[in-house]
């Protein structure tokens, strides 16, 4: 199966204060430099979705395997910024969905999920009984991601797909320990 990593990075950090995105890690990289890097582990390309005025940002970006695709209406939501994702990759045979603010993900998750998707399937993990990210999508699920629009992203369409959803318990609480708080900032270390 031919694997994209779709990288969501069109919010406005509104919560934080500062925009997520350029926050530099332990490792000199910026939130955003790392996601990528994490995907470009495991999948052949990337997908970055960024607001339409960020083309700076897109230029700080590596080129390789990278494909930036520029959102107009970041406010209509985390749904319609995966649509645009889902758009530009449209021949894939599925899709690896990761926020950008999640620097504490371990990439032997993002490899277990790529492995573990079939055609046809959904993986999404758990980890204490909370589900997160990456959720890994096979391109049964296309058509109807080409219809998201606002915040909720993938989650009402996996509900409503339970039966093809595998839930993948993990010990990584990478999958949910997001940036949205500023005190979430003290303890920005990577794994």
């Amino acid at each position: 199966m031919h694997v994209t990593g779709v990288v969501l990075a069109a919010g406005s950090s509104r919560r934080l204060g500062c925009d997520k995105r350029t926050l530099r890690l332990d490792t000199g990289e910026t939130l955003l430099q790392h996601s990528v890097a994490r995907l470009l582990e495991v999948v052949d390309d990337v997908v970055v979705v960024l607001r339409s005025t960020d083309s700076a940002l897109a230029a700080s970006l590596p080129t390789r395997s990278l494909q930036v695709c520029m959102n107009s209406q970041p406010q209509r939501g985390m749904g319609y910024s995966l649509r645009q994702g889902i758009a530009a990759s449209a021949d894939a045979d599925g899709w690896l969905v990761l926020p950008v603010d999640l620097p504490f993900l371990r990439v032997e998750t993002i490899a277990r999920a790529r492995s573990v998707l079939r055609p046809g399937r959904a993986v999404v993990p758990v980890c204490h009984g909370r589900r997160g990210h990456p959720v890994a999508l096979s391109a049964y699920f296309g058509p109807q991601l080409l219809g998201l629009d606002g915040d909720a992203g993938a989650r009402r369409l996996l509900d409503r797909e339970h039966d093809r959803v595998h839930w993948m318990n993990v010990h990584d609480p990478g999958i949910y320990r997001d940036i949205d708080q500023p005190q979430d900032l003290l303890s920005l270390r990577p794994t």
